[in-house]
């Protein structure tokens, strides 16, 4: 059967109940329509409804169905259009950013991506105040917390560095049943847990020996991307934009943001606290099922401490690379540039280390 022409009066009707809000009515009529006759626009009209309706995980279902069959560009630019509006509604308004911008991308005469943009822009900005007002109260708190325990617990190196591992692992060890405990930095698997650490690791994480580790570490490191662009923030040194596609500009740009409303939280060691954690958690857990030697774990074990001590003069310090770290990465790399959601993580990451480190001695 053919499908229904973009012209056919059925339109009238569902551009009326529109203009009503009678958006349960579309989705009725539009369902009633057998699939083989539906079409683009058509299902657009659902997905229209569905989003004023505010049912958004039904939404992207839906997008995700009608995706493979758009193959023009107006249609393909209005996929972007409305998968930004949906993660505009759920507070992601940087990922909104980078689909309004593909739209643009595509369709060079979508003459409204400025002000999506800047509406967006907008929110973001004031999710990001509200996130450093929460970083303003917990570290002053964290700090005095820390310092007037009732119960400090001393640990020297090297026994530390299963502490720095800690956060990281905590990741690892809800994935896979798994703890890695924090007096026994030598920990084993048992035969039993063996195999499934062994596939988390080579078939999840694609690490399998100590270079495979090296390069991971080199790839995902925090560190670098993030030292250089506060370096850009302390200068105004802003480099060229104009080659950068949708999805690089607006990482940029979500970058920029964050880093520049937590500056004055971040040791001068930067955000490194996030990459030794997670590389030392690995590192632990390769160990634990014969992936690394002794020779080699007490390698990695040495490189981590020196280099922990030299970029971190504290355990605060380390603590608040570790927490902006958590932010960043889970802001950038998780949650779809979910403001709020990432920095409750975060907050989350911080508690952690005030409730499990009070009174660490740091290292050397």
């Amino acid at each position: 059967m053919a499908l229904i022409s973009d012209n056919d009066p059925i339109y009238e009707l569902l551009d009326k109940w529109h203009d009503d809000d009678e958006y349960e009515k579309i989705l009725e009529k539009v369902d009633e329509i057998p699939m083989e006759e539906r079409s683009n626009k058509l299902w657009f009209r659902k997905i229209s409804a569905l989003n004023n309706l505010k049912r958004y995980d039904e939404a992207r279902e839906e997008i995700a169905k009608l995706s493979p069959r758009c193959t023009e560009t107006a249609d393909i630019g209005r996929l972007f259009y409305m998968m930004g509006y949906i993660y505009d509604q759920k507070n992601c308004e940087f990922k909104a950013i980078e689909c309004y911008r593909r739209r643009a991308e595509i369709d060079p005469s979508w003459d409204e991506c400025d002000e999506w943009v800047s509406d967006s822009l907008g929110y973001a900005k004031k999710d990001m105040d509200r996130a450093y007002n929460a970083f303003s109260r917990f570290f002053p708190d964290y700090a005095e917390k820390t310092q007037n325990a009732a119960e400090k617990k001393t640990v020297e190196e090297p026994d530390i560095l299963p502490y720095i591992s800690a956060m990281g692992s905590s990741f690892m060890s809800s994935n896979l049943g798994v703890k890695l405990p924090l007096d026994q930095p030598f920990f084993k698997c048992s035969e039993e847990d063996k195999p499934k650490v062994v596939s988390f690791l080579t078939d999840r994480m694609h690490i399998t020996d100590l270079k495979s580790l090296q390069q991971d570490f080199g790839r995902n490191r925090l560190a670098p991307l993030t030292s250089n662009i506060l370096h850009i923030i302390e200068t105004g040194e802003e480099p060229p934009l104009d080659k950068l596609n949708a999805q690089q500009l607006t990482h940029y740009e979500a970058s920029k943001l964050l880093l520049g409303k937590m500056k004055e939280f971040i040791p001068e060691g930067g955000l490194a606290a996030w990459d030794y954690s997670d590389m030392l958690a690995i590192a632990r857990f390769m160990y634990s099922v014969d992936m690394l030697t002794n020779t080699e774990i007490m390698q990695t074990y040495l490189f981590a401490n020196d280099e922990c001590k030299r970029l971190f003069k504290s355990w605060e310090e380390f603590t608040h690379s570790l927490t902006i770290g958590a932010f960043y990465n889970a802001f950038t790399r998780d949650t779809s540039y979910n403001i709020n959601q990432s920095a409750k993580f975060a907050i989350n990451v911080g508690l952690f280390c005030m409730q499990t480190y009070p009174g660490i001695k740091w290292l050397g």
